[in-house]
């Protein structure tokens, strides 16, 4: 497994989800049919952006999302952060967070 992608998007009319449908890169998807779309993969490398960027074209005012991005092979997290017209991006290397994890909790 070279990667495991998960997020959630918020306030995805059932109008944005037929303009987002075909563009989603993960063939394992749950729209509840009014406000939520989640997505989920685990195996290959997919490659994300032009899909992140129509999310972020299309959301309304008050939507929001995120997608975490986890790669196996170079042991690193990032956390997209999708709002309308904006993505913001945070890569941390996993080692870091279990080493920041492990100092807060006293292991």
């Amino acid at each position: 497994m070279d990667v495991r992608i998960y997020g959630d998007f918020h306030r995805i009319t059932p109008e944005i989800y037929e303009q987002l449908k075909d563009s989603i890169p993960l063939e394992q998807i749950d729209y509840d049919g009014k406000d939520v779309l989640r997505i989920d993969h685990e195996g290959k490398y997919i490659y994300m952006d032009d899909f992140i960027e129509l999310v972020s074209k299309v959301l309304p005012e008050n939507g929001y999302g995120h997608v975490e991005f986890i790669d196996n092979l170079d042991w690193e997290v990032t956390r997209y952060t999708i709002t309308p017209g904006k993505i913001e991006e945070k890569t941390v290397k996993v080692d870091n967070v279990l080493d920041a994890h492990m100092r807060d909790h006293g292991l």
